[in-house]
C-alpha cells in the first residue's frame, strides 16, 4: 500500500508576489471598465428613453439588456487585450533567460566546462542558473581529476614498456598501473550512465 505524502514544491515568493499582483490588477481594471462601460451606456440609454415620445418596454430588464451586452462586450474586449499583455510580457522575461540557459546547458553537454553560465542581473532564474553553474564546476572538477589519473596511467604504462625493452619489469611497474587504474576507476564511478 503506497503512501500518499503531500509535495512540496518551493515558488520564489518574489515571483509568486509579481504574478498574484499582475492578476489581481488585471481583473480589477477589467471590472472597473465593465462598471465605467454599463454606467455610460445605461445612463445614455436611460436619457434616451427619457427623452423619447414613444417608448415600449415591457420590463427593466429589456430597457438596459442592449446596455448591459455593450458594455461587457467592451470590457471583455478590453480584459482580453490586457490579459494578452499580461501574458506576453511574462513569456518575454521567461523565455528569453530559458533559452540562455537552453544554450548554457547545450554547450556544457558537448564539452565546454570553462564558459560560465550567467544571466543578466534583471533576469528570472537566477537559483536555475547558479546551480546549473555549481554542477559545470563539479563537472569540470571530476575531469580534470580523470585526466590527472589518466596520464598517470600512460606513466605508468609507459614505465612498463620501458622496462620490458630493457627486459627488466619489476613488480612496481605493475603495482603503479594498478594503482593509477584504481584511482580513474574511483573517478569515473562518480558518474552513473
Amino acid at each position: 500500500m503506497g503512501v500518499n505524502r503531500r509535495r512540496n514544491f518551493f515558488i520564489h515568493k518574489d515571483f509568486q508576489s509579481r504574478f498574484i499582483l499582475r492578476f489581481v490588477s488585471t481583473t480589477t481594471l477589467w471590472a472597473v471598465a465593465a462598471i465605467a462601460l454599463f454606467a455610460y451606456f445605461s445612463k445614455k440609454r436611460l436619457q434616451d428613453a427619457l427623452y423619447t415620445t414613444h417608448f415600449k418596454v415591457s420590463s427593466p430588464g429589456e430597457l438596459l439588456l442592449s446596455s448591459t451586452i455593450s458594455a461587457y462586450t467592451i470590457a471583455l474586449v478590453l480584459f482580453i487585450a490586457l490579459l494578452a499583455y499580461a501574458i506576453s510580457t511574462l513569456r518575454k522575461k521567461h523565455l528569453t533567460p530559458l533559452y540562455m540557459l537552453k544554450k548554457d546547458i547545450s554547450r556544457i553537454a558537448g564539452g565546454d566546462l570553462v564558459t560560465e553560465v550567467s544571466l543578466r542581473e534583471e533576469d528570472e532564474f537566477q537559483d536555475l542558473a547558479s546551480d546549473v553553474n555549481a554542477m559545470r564546476k563539479e563537472l569540470c572538477r571530476n575531469l580534470v581529476k580523470i585526466k590527472e589519473g589518466q596520464v598517470a596511467l600512460s606513466s605508468a604504462i609507459s614505465e612498463l614498456q620501458r622496462a620490458v625493452l630493457q627486459e627488466q619489469p619489476a613488480t612496481d611497474h605493475v603495482v603503479s598501473i594498478k594503482e593509477a587504474v584504481a584511482r580513474m576507476k574511483e573517478h569515473l564511478n562518480v558518474f552513473t550512465c
